[in-house]
Order: structure tokens, then sequence, then C-alpha cells
């Protein structure tokens, strides 16, 4: 893909001139951490494009945490998405979009809401240039910079962005501001480079004791009834926020509300940590114990995805261990049940 140089001067312009198609969704710095908030044209100072991924994922905006499908006694329930820039997504935001598009829009059946969202969006990505205590993307087969499902991707140097083209879309909006952007010099790129190498080095020290000799899929297959799981998760208090904060996670239910003018359906999130998501209507619940919850949910991430997606749908964010009332950290988790595996273990 084809790249430009943005200054940091002209980055104040381009922000502007996306502030004239639509809403602007970025990076905030707040508390010594990075939020997503609304940008308008007084507040793109306050975009931070350093650091690492922010403690809310872009998800709510395209799988809205409630959402009506259908109304009762009116014509009209068809989706009115607006329009966002999502500038300053990471690595592990895009690779969980790629599991989120998957979900919703391959196979017989589309998500017409979804859809409709996700058409209305530019994603503008940028690289971490650091990762916190709880950053594992390495871990998952994941990098510390986004490799697509960009329109374009912003590289952070000394003095402005190294801006990579990733879709027709994103061509269109550098030629529609040519005037903003330049040729890249050879010292930015390499820079660039140097930047990345550097956060791929930090990841390594930071989750250097959380490294297995199986992958999380083959650790997970070979404990599949390891009573040690009730021990290992008995820390859990199904308070849910590590299904509500993942980036990943795409249950649903589907609910009927009354309404001044008649009725609707909603869909909203569901969490498979609640005692009631299996439970069935004659009042049997095959997943009745927590531990039994708690483990599925890591079957759904490192097990049960290859069937369905043919890749993890765990991103390694961290934003679960960071939720968690609990202080479950899904690492510690896995280094503990490979140290269950005997080593004559195999996969049939």
């Amino acid at each position: 893909m084809r790249e430009h140089f943005l200054s940091k001067e002209n980055f104040r312009d381009f922000i502007k001139e996306l502030l004239n198609g639509g809403k602007v969704i970025a990076p905030v710095r707040f508390n010594d951490r990075n939020i997503i908030e609304e940008i308008n044209e007084s507040s793109i100072e306050s975009i931070n494009l350093t650091g690492f991924r922010a403690v809310e994922p872009f998800k709510s905006y395209i799988f809205k945490p409630i959402e009506r499908v259908s109304s009762y006694f009116e014509n009209d329930a068809s989706p009115r998405p607006g329009k966002f820039v999502f500038l300053g997504a990471r690595g592990c935001d895009l690779e969980a979009l790629e599991v989120l598009d998957r979900v919703f829009l391959e196979g017989q059946f589309k998500d017409p809401f979804y859809a409709a969202n996700r058409e209305n969006i530019i994603i503008i990505g940028a690289d971490c240039t650091d990762c916190g205590q709880t950053c594992f993307c390495t871990l998952v087969n994941g990098k510390p910079y986004p490799l697509k499902m960009f329109d374009l991707n912003l590289s952070p140097i000394d003095d402005g962005y190294l801006v990579e083209v990733g879709s027709d879309k994103g061509q269109r909006m550098v030629e529609e501001n040519i005037g903003l952007f330049f040729e890249p010099l050879k010292p930015h790129q390499n820079e660039k480079a140097k930047l990345r190498q550097n956060v791929i080095s930090r990841l390594a020290e930071v989750n250097n004791k959380f490294k297995l000799k199986l992958t999380h899929a083959e650790v997970h297959k070979l404990n599949l009834e390891n009573p040690v799981w009730k021990t290992l998760t008995k820390d859990c208090v199904e308070c849910s926020a590590c299904n509500f904060i993942c980036p990943t996670c795409s249950c649903f239910l589907l609910i009927d509300q009354k309404r001044d003018a008649g009725g609707e359906r909603d869909k909203i999130w569901d969490a498979c940590l609640k005692t009631g998501y299996t439970k069935v209507a004659g009042g049997a619940n095959p997943r009745g114990r927590l531990f039994q919850r708690l483990q599925n949910r890591y079957q759904c991430k490192f097990d049960y995805s290859f069937d369905r997606l043919d890749r993890y749908t765990c991103v390694g964010c961290g934003r679960c261990i960071n939720a968690c009332a609990g202080n479950i950290d899904m690492r510690k988790i896995f280094v503990e049940l490979e140290k269950q595996v005997p080593l004559t273990a195999k996969l049939v």
C-alpha cells in the first residue's frame, strides 16, 4: 500500500475536514488513560494517538448495546445510522472488527442493522506507541499496529504521521485533501519501523512469563474436563464486565417492550456469564455453575472460534483483565492450565 506523510499541523486541518462529513470518534487522555469521545473543532487538540488502545472499544457504535429492530403499528423501522469516523483504532480493535464482520455479515443471513452501521463508518487506525501491562496481542497472533481493516492508518513519528492507505475509500480521502499530504522520506520510514519493533519488544517483556509451549487452543482442548477450572475461576463474581468490555463478544437478546404508540422489539447485548444465559424453558441449565460459564467463554474465544472462523476471537487487548472485579487474568489461567497437561498428551 502507498504511504504519505502528514505533518502535525496538517493533521489538525485534516480532522477539520473530516468533521465536515460526520462525527469523529477518537481517543483522548483522561486520568492517564485513553478513552474515546466525540471530537469537535474546539477539542481537536485533545486527540491522543500515543500510547495504546482506549479503555473501551469502538464496538458500541456499530453493534449497539440496545437497538430497535422493529416496531408495532408503525410502518417504518428501518435503520438510520449516522456517519462516523473512527480515528485511532488500534490493531486489536481492527482484529475485533474483522470478527464482528464475519459474525454479522457472513453466511445466508446478514444483520441489516449492523450492515447499515458498518457501511457508514470510516476507519483511521493508529499504531500503538507503547503497551499496557495487560496487553497481549502478540500472544494471540496479533501485532501492536493495524495490518488490515482500515481505510487509512497513522503511524506516529516525531514530526507527524506516516499515513498508509488501506482501501479505495482511504485513497479518495487522500485525493480530496491532497494538499495536506506529502511523499514520505526514508528517515520517516526507518523511524516507523524502529518504533514498531520497540513496542513488539516491550510486549515481549510484559508477557514473557505468559508464553506457552502449546497454542491456547491446544491447552484448552486438553483441559476440557479438568477439575482445576473450579479453583482457577473461583474469583469470578458474575459481573459480566469481561463480556461487555470485550470488542468481539457478539451475543444478544431480542426483547419486546411496550411504548406509548404501541410497542417495539429491541436487540440488546447479552452475557454468557449470566445464570440465565443457557437456561431453557423447562428450567434446566447445562451450565448452571459459574466456573462452567467462564470456561465456556474461554472455549468460545480460543477453541470454538476456530471451528467457526478459523481464528482466535480473543484479540489480546487485555480489556477483560482490566475490567475484572475478581482480578482474573486469562494469561495466568492458561499458564496454569498448561502445567496440567502431561508431556505425552496429544490432540486427536
